[in-house]
């Protein structure tokens, strides 16, 4: 087809075209071309120089290797957007393939796989055969990318043509640029291929580390990324590659440095000796401190991987200085919140009181999202260091007296947090947090004072009057403060068994039933009037039972292990980065043909995981490819049914939270009657109020009307009792 004619520009063709047969400005013209080439397709409004092609190729002809390489750089750049119109050069390319210069060989063969046309591909295997036997390393390594290049066009070619053999065997190349090429070639097919493409053993890992002291920084990046396909024998095989890979760790390259510690953190899986796996743990402290030395988006990078590694191996910064990672007055957001991650997970009780004394500072920074990071982190040292409790208690209150806005919610919540590790201990401090109730508008910071009321309301003077305070804005709040509310009212009547208490709590019910739409509310609701119309010592060992103790937290959340194992393997790649398994958020095409259709695939985990030293991937993807969409398995969270009872509805820092379940129908079988008893008499009927009849057949029937048969699940007991609660 012929090239449209480019009516706009016609004046700087046609004088390029000129420039072209004239010996002196032959050069320039051409590079003026590769500019066009190179712009083409963009706003910018380039010239169409493809139509100038035929006029480039005279300039082949000439013996002066810098014009050569001007116009394979301009077909090049033209293959990039107009592969087809490169396809009239192709018998010219294929014969500088064979040129005497090795420089016109190694520029021809990779111009020559650039042109990304199909039916092409198979005139491509022979003359990338012979460069990677070429004498030349150049050419070698030149044609080494090359397979990989012929690979994403078609696959089967590579495969029929052996190259992928034949580039295999380049790893055992003398020249180490040519070893690293291909290195990088067999990473990039292994990622598309179905099939195994690289097994590494101890005598080609061996070539791969003595090549590394010669290549280039990026080089050096490639061949650390293939040696992790290579699975130690023998704990002597892990420790001989571990002593030779620790001298990268003091690299100057950031890429290089990570690269290394992805490899020993890989290699120490097969060491039995812990105090050997301590010893080659330790050593990656250090460099792992100076990457902190680095700029802001290196750090972060470098701070994301960090948690992974702090998982598999908490110890690794036992050596290291925490003030390494005390954020600075010019680091980012993102630099500093994930700082804060990394002196949680290097707390010790060493330690502790000094990282707390840098996060009370934080919880006073002008960034609110590092203040209430902060205070977080707070939370996480009470839970996890008793010693520390104290002074967190010191840093709440000096946040709460400051009463700033953004900060003070978090400080609430860290107070409920508090409570709930260590019950009856530190309620001296209520009557400074119910101070701060006028300030306190966030639905989690809500629900933390309504706990801590109801909690403790057999204790509180005013407990009726600070509740009553949330009922203007109850049917307007979020379903956690109302959730809230409900139980610290069940609590509070339950402690105090007063007329106003029971005023409060039938109100609220009323509420609830009239306005409320919210169906875990309505059952919650449900389920507590039901349960104080029955037998209240019931109602009180349920409602008032000992909480459940909170576990010390984690500064990643719901990284199961094996999620950790790929992404250890996977530092610093975008995966370890955003802490999912690569299949979770890319597919890569695969463009083999099985049959006679394409698949899609993700990356094949399995290979990274045919370790024999720690679990198979093959168990954490199934059959080691992931399926386009298909969720990741994940393992279900362990209900807590007493904690929901007790309305801890608030998350807790570094803790998984419970799936919501039905409480009505767990609690108690269906062959339950609550024996009613008697209390104080002349309280108006629940059913005066509106409520739903307790005789009623379906747990959620009396709340929403029309869901589903009926069924018996809480038969009524009859009682002449006077209980408010029951009629």
């Amino acid at each position: 087809m012929a090239p449209t004619v480019d009516r706009e520009h016609k004046g700087e063709l046609q004088e390029l075209k000129a420039d072209l047969y004239d010996e002196k400005r032959t050069k320039s013209a051409l590079k003026r071309m590769v500019a066009h080439a190179s712009l083409a397709g963009t706003p910018l409004g380039a010239p169409n120089v493809s139509v100038l092609l035929p006029d480039v190729m005279h300039c082949l002809e000439s013996p002066d290797v810098e014009m050569k390489k001007a116009v394979y750089m301009f077909l090049s750049a033209l293959a990039a957007h107009n592969a087809d119109a490169v396809t009239m050069a192709f018998n010219r390319m294929v014969r500088d393939v064979s040129s005497p210069n090795p420089l016109v060989r190694a520029i021809a063969l990779r111009t020559l796989t650039s042109t990304r046309v199909e039916h092409m591909a198979g005139e491509m295997v022979e003359p990338v055969r012979v460069g990677l036997h070429d004498a030349d390393p150049f050419v070698r390594k030149t044609a080494a990318l090359s397979v990989a290049k012929v690979f994403d066009v078609s696959p089967e070619v590579v495969e029929s043509g052996n190259l992928i053999s034949e580039l295999t065997e380049l790893l055992g190349d003398a020249n180490p640029h040519v070893v690293a090429n291909a290195a990088t070639a067999l990473n990039e097919i292994r990622q598309r291929a179905p099939f195994s493409v690289l097994k590494l053993d101890m005598a080609a890992a061996t070539k791969i580390l003595a090549a590394l002291n010669e290549c280039t920084q990026w080089n050096q990046v490639a061949l650390l990324d293939t040696l992790i396909l290579f699975s130690p024998r023998s704990e002597k095989e892990a420790v001989t590659l571990l002593e030779r890979v620790v001298p990268r760790l003091n690299h100057s390259n950031a890429s290089v440095v990570m690269s290394a510690v992805k490899l020993m953190l890989y290699n120490l899986s097969f060491l039995r000796s812990e105090d050997t796996k301590k010893s080659f743990a330790l050593k990656m402290a250090q460099p792992l401190c100076t990457l902190m030395s680095l700029p802001s988006d290196i750090q972060w990078t470098c701070l994301r991987n960090l948690k992974i590694i702090l998982q598999k191996y908490p110890d690794v910064l036992a050596t290291a200085d925490v003030k390494t990672f005390f954020c600075k007055y010019n680091d980012p957001t993102f630099v500093k919140s994930e700082k804060v991650d990394i002196m949680i997970a290097m707390a010790n009780s060493e330690n502790v009181h000094q990282i707390l004394s840098e996060f009370k500072e934080y919880c006073h920074d002008v960034d609110g999202e590092i203040a209430r990071k902060a205070m977080q982190a707070v939370a996480l040292c009470a839970i996890n260091f008793e010693s520390s409790v104290e002074f967190c208690i010191k840093i709440v209150l000096g946040v709460i007296e400051d009463k700033v806005p953004i900060v003070l919610q978090e400080a609430v919540v860290t107070v409920q947090t508090i409570f709930r590790k260590y019950p009856n201990r530190y309620e001296s401090i209520i009557s400074e947090v119910c101070s701060s109730l006028e300030e306190v508008d966030e639905p989690g910071a809500k629900a933390a004072i309504i706990w801590i009321i109801g909690e403790y309301s057999d204790r509180i003077e005013a407990a009726e009057e600070i509740l009553e305070i949330f009922f203007e804005t109850y049917k307007e709040e979020e379903s956690q403060v109302q959730l809230a509310l409900l139980t610290a009212l069940s609590k509070l009547y339950l402690n105090i068994e007063s007329d106003r208490s029971v005023d409060m709590l039938q109100e609220l019910l009323g509420q609830t039933n009239d306005s409320v739409d919210d169906p875990d509310v309505r059952e919650r609701a449900l389920f507590y009037w039901r349960l104080l119309a029955g037998d209240l010592s019931v109602a009180r060992e349920v409602v008032l039972a000992p909480k459940p103790p909170i576990e010390s937290g984690d500064i990643i959340e719901g990284l199961d292990k094996q999620v950790e194992h790929i992404l250890s393997k996977r530092i610093p790649f975008v995966s370890s980065v955003l802490l999912k398994r690569p299949s979770d958020f890319v597919t890569y095409r695969n463009l083999y043909a099985c049959g006679k259709e394409f698949v899609d695939t993700g990356e094949l985990e399995a290979e990274l995981g045919a370790d024999g030293g720690v679990e198979s991937a093959a168990a954490e993807t199934g059959n080691g490819v992931e399926a386009q969409g298909e969720a990741p398995k994940q393992d279900p969270a362990p209900v807590d049914l007493l904690g929901d009872l007790l309305s801890l509805d608030v998350p807790v820092p570094g803790q998984p939270q419970p799936t919501q379940v039905p409480m009505a129908a767990q609690v108690f079988p269906s062959s339950f009657s609550p024996v009613p008893e008697p209390t104080k008499a002349g309280f108006p009927s629940p059913l005066a109020q509106g409520f739903p009849d307790p005789a009623f057949q379906s747990p959620t029937q009396g709340f929403t009307q029309g869901f589903g048969q009926p069924q018996q699940a809480f038969p009524p007991q009859p009682s002449q009792s006077n209980n408010p609660f029951f009629d």
